[in-house]
């Protein structure tokens, strides 16, 4: 961006009543500009546009929102008056099109009259970005002809030419929104065309040749601001107001809403950042962050999966509703960008050994910045006497402890899984140097030297080894030391709020269930020895009738497989199951990956099993080479050639040890599938640890893999060895996840071998039983994939003026949970909330639109609102009248549905115009939970039944009313 004075206003004044059109007014009401790499979209989502390098975003328009969802929409940044070498296009310009140099910003100024730089602009530079899907354009540089034009006559031929280029523009683009950074001389011309006006620095501005910040002096912030008036005035555009605050002058944040303020009191929208337009600034809104940076080591020849950061954080990270990306300290560098704003904080996670001299200064600038640290485990770095000052800690130097023993420790805390067991092998010489910080595990030696190894602090706070995890000696179990959940709370100083959440759907905790394709044609050890499908599809799927999610591996059923003699029959069999109307198809990919490292290797690819090598890292598909567009895309075109009705695959199930690469990650992307499988939530009576809870999924390289909730058969059954009924143990897996937190959605996950084994078929049918009498929502996993994924794009807002929290999260997440013993926001007052169900760790908020406005005053008196329904809530609202209440609302379902509402009092219902009927005793209800025993009896709940034709499990939308006496 550039600023200069531009035409004298008098000029403007004198030209304003020549056109007879003004622009229509835009309801925008805020905007983020961000130029950096790797742009944060989900938190900018959270503002109505956001303009940002094209080059830096794929596919524009999938970002773009509208309705009930929030207004969203990404703008090109594209500079008309300059251009740098290093744009692609910048050897190609016409000749004559660079007239001076702008050393401020080297960058070339361009002869708007030049022949052939219009043409060039429209062809070359615009184009192409239509064709990517980029419909919003922020048009920067429109006065850099004023370094050259001298006179008024030089710049009127200059100003005439961009005239003239924007108006072709629109004309061959008139959907296109046009934003004008400046320009003010050319809106007598083209306000009509114009979505909004820009301008710089109306109270601080930033000098890039001398990399400078300063206030803006009176005089040119009278002249900028009678501009500014009269496009907010004259031609009813929307007016933004770009200011620079210095990120690294203490307060800076501070002084960012202070500036935004003053300019939101002149009407018009603030982005207040930094010079270069790299970091989340204020606009009428502030982002709250949700995104944590995770710095670790991870060896060679290891996943990510397997790092101890990612077994034991994640699940905790995503429980507080926070997302995370990793920083590989051992394959990548800190990153240098501005975090305050776009990280709520950073968390490191060394194993002993680890050393990185660069990492104290960087936490140093990150204590500054405001942004809150939490260490675990291993600092990572060497703390000298002097370094450890800057972090409040004193660092000593003593011989190895003989003996250790706690002083104090705090109970909230510290042992929570097990007690702390002080090693005097490994201990680290610090402690607070602070009285005021707060101590968590003080420990003392027999020389009366004082330890603390885990403490919070105003920088954020430290749990050191071997006081977070700690490992059983000869087992493979872990317990957690440290309460990790309210260490992080309190270390990264997260706000109380209510945070998404893909567990539950409509207040009732979500079922689903999903199938890999392994052993499709294995034979049944029953009578007659029939193949596993025909077993499992009459023995389950046709008894129980809920929605699963059923993959089949190509290269094992079809005639170019492995078993081409029984390719007739299991592909008959696949059509026949796939007809079921309560089963969603997916692929288990082409050659069943065991290891997709090895698999991906090139010199492994054209070999299924490597001579000398313990196992084959593939099914050994005759004259196969591995191709990963046959893996994933190819084994998709072949499970829709399996399907009618309309039934269309989208989800891609990961095979073997569903570590797949980014590349196959990114590939169900660029193809337009959904990902899941990964992931190991063993938690079983006998293995009661929060260390065996997996996150909901994993980032690699940008790219996001979906965990499956829980593990399948396989894993119950010692890796399929026996007891094959040890998969009815899974049962305790899903009571485990729900009370006393709910971490998961319960996922009945196997696969077709599990139909061969007689224990196996009868514990799949006590699960299923168990299951079904259950309240629970029945989904498919694209439901809870899509669940998951806008999880990963969940924005939080809140005006700079305080006031309501604004949150977006997408079309397909209706959940928010509130902390524990959180008072419950004013229905009322808050906009897509529909009701607020109970839950075992905190209630839930039940959601119907994709943007909602929770209020900060508390629900004072009793409200007809939802209680619970099985499915997601859309176009919900409240009426209220001197004759009581009414609720209107469209429940999506799987099949038959339900719903509660609660303080009802001499109420009807119907669905589609048809009367529904109470169901007696709130059958199936959330009610009679233990967690809602309570609350249940004052709130005056009634159930209500929405039945369907048997044979209907698709998803269909009921467009409910409620009506209730005063």
């Amino acid at each position: 961006m550039r600023r200069y004075c531009g035409l004298a206003l008098t000029l403007l004044l004198s030209c304003a009543g020549v056109t007879a059109q003004t622009a229509p007014v835009s309801a925008l009401s805020s905007a983020a500009f961000y130029y950096g790499e790797q742009p944060p979209l989900s938190d900018l989502q959270a503002f109505d546009i956001a303009v940002v390098e094209p080059d830096h975003v794929r596919h524009p328009a999938q970002r773009s929102r509208s309705g009930d969802s929030g207004r969203h929409e990404l703008f090109a940044y594209v500079s008309l008056g300059e251009v740098h070498s290093t744009r692609d296009y910048y050897k190609q310009l016409p000749a004559g099109s660079l007239r001076t140099e702008n050393a401020a910003w080297n960058s070339s100024v361009i002869d708007q009259t030049a022949p052939g730089w219009s043409e060039f602009f429209l062809s070359k530079i615009i184009a192409p970005l239509w064709e990517k899907g980029w419909r919003g354009f922020f048009l920067d540089t429109l006065d850099s002809y004023q370094l050259f034009a001298k006179t008024d006559a030089e710049r009127k031929i200059q100003v005439d030419a961009m005239v003239a280029t924007l108006r072709e523009f629109k004309r061959r683009y008139p959907d296109a929104k046009l934003i004008l950074n400046r320009g003010f001389e050319m809106l007598p011309e083209i306000a009509p065309l114009t979505y909004a006006v820009a301008a710089e620095s109306l109270y601080s501005r930033y000098d890039a040749g001398r990399r400078q910040y300063g206030a803006v002096p009176e005089n040119d912030r009278s002249w900028l601001l009678a501009h500014m008036e009269l496009v907010r005035d004259q031609y009813h555009l929307p007016v933004i107001s770009i200011d620079y605050v210095d990120p690294a002058k203490p307060n800076a944040r501070e002084l960012a809403r202070a500036t935004a303020k003053k300019i939101a009191a002149h009407g018009f929208i603030p982005w207040v950042a930094d010079g270069g337009l790299a970091s989340m600034g204020v606009s009428n809104i502030e982002t709250i962050p949700r995104t944590v940076l995770v710095l670790l080591d991870v060896p060679a020849g290891e996943d990510l999966h397997t790092t101890e950061a990612q077994r034991f954080l994640g699940i905790h990270l995503n429980y507080l509703g926070l997302r995370y990306e990793f920083v590989d300290l051992a394959s990548e560098s800190l990153p240098q960008k501005i975090l305050a704003g776009r990280y709520a904080g950073v968390v490191s996670w060394f194993a002993g050994g680890a050393y990185h001299p660069e990492l104290l200064p960087w936490l140093k600038k990150r204590k500054d910045e405001g942004v809150p640290v939490a260490i675990l485990s291993k600092l990572g770095f060497q703390l000298s006497p002097a370094a450890a000052t800057q972090l409040g800690l004193t660092a000593f130097t003593t011989g190895k402890p003989d003996k250790l023993t706690v002083v104090s420790s705090d109970p909230e805390m510290i042992g929570f899984e097990t007690p702390p067991r002080p090693d005097r092998t490994e201990i680290d010489f610090l402690r607070l140097a602070n009285a005021s910080d707060k101590s968590l595990l003080r420990l003392q030696d027999g020389r009366g030297n004082i330890y603390d190894a885990a403490a919070i602090t105003p920088w954020g706070g430290f749990a050191l080894s071997p006081f977070v995890v700690a490992s059983i000696p000869g087992t493979e179990q872990s317990f957690w030391v440290l309460q990790p959940q309210k260490f992080l709370r309190a270390a990264l100083r997260l706000p109380e709020m209510p945070v998404p959440d893909v567990t539950t759907e409509g207040g009732r905790r979500i079922l689903m269930s999903h199938v890999d394709g392994d052993g499709f044609a294995s034979r049944a050890e029953v009578p007659g020895t029939p193949l596993s499908v025909q077993v499992l599809q009459k023995e389950i799927w046709e008894k129980y009738q809920i929605p699963v999610t059923i993959s089949v591996i190509e290269g094992e059923i079809s005639p170019k497989g492995v078993y081409p003699q029984l390719s007739a029959q299991t592909e008959a069999l696949a059509r026949k199951l796939f007809q079921l109307p309560y089963v969603e198809p997916a692929s288990h990919t082409y050659s069943h990956p065991f290891s997709w490292r090895d698999a991906m290797d090139p010199e492994r690819a054209a070999v299924a099993h490597v001579p000398g090598e313990e196992e084959a890292h593939r099914l050994d598909v005759p004259g196969y080479v591995f191709d990963l567009q046959r893996e994933i895309k190819g084994s998709m075109d072949y499970v829709n050639t399996l399907l009618g009705g309309g039934k269309k695959a989208e989800v891609l199930l990961w095979t073997g040890n569903c570590e797949p690469l980014p590349a196959a990650i990114a590939q169900t992307y660029l193809d337009g599938y959904l990902n899941m499988n990964g992931g190991d939530t063993l938690i079983t009576e006998s293995n009661k640890t929060w260390t065996e809870i997996a996150s909901q999924g994993i980032r690699k390289k940008g790219w996001y893999q979906v965990f499956a909730p829980n593990q399948n058969e396989n894993v119950y059954t010692n890796n399929w060895t026996g007891p094959f009924y040890g998969f009815e143990r899974v049962i305790e897996t899903f009571k485990l996840t729900e009370e006393p937190v709910r971490f998961k959605p319960v996922d009945i996950y196997f696969h077709f071998y599990a139909g061969t084994k007689p224990a196996t078929l009868g514990a799949l049918q006590k699960i299923h039983s168990w299951a079904v009498a259950q309240p629970f929502t029945r989904l498919y996993s694209s439901q809870y994939i899509r669940k998951v994924l806008d999880f990963e794009n969940t924005s939080y807002a809140r005006s700079i003026d305080g006031g309501d929290l604004v949150i977006r999260t997408g079309k397909h997440l209706r959940t928010l949970r509130l902390p524990p013993g959180a008072a419950t926001p004013s229905l009322s007052v808050s906009s897509g909330v529909a009701g607020v169900a109970p839950g075992p760790a905190g209630a839930y908020l039940i959601t119907s639109a994709g943007e909602v406005r929770v209020s900060s005053q508390p629900q004072v008196k009793p409200i007809l609102a939802l209680y619970e329904a099985s499915g997601a809530v859309s176009n919900f609202s409240r009426t209220e009248t001197a004759g009581g209440s009414n609720l209107s609302f469209t429940l999506s379902a799987n099949g038959a549905a339900s719903f509660s509402v609660s303080n009802s009092n001499k109420c009807s219902a119907t669905a589609d115009g048809k009367a529904l009927t109470r169901s007696a005793g709130n059958k199936n209800s959330i009610a009679s939970s233990k967690y809602a025993a309570q609350s249940a009896a004052h709130l005056a709940i009634t159930q209500y039944e929405i039945r369907t034709s048997p044979n209907n499990f698709a998803t269909t939308e009921y467009n409910v009313r409620v009506q209730c006496a005063a």
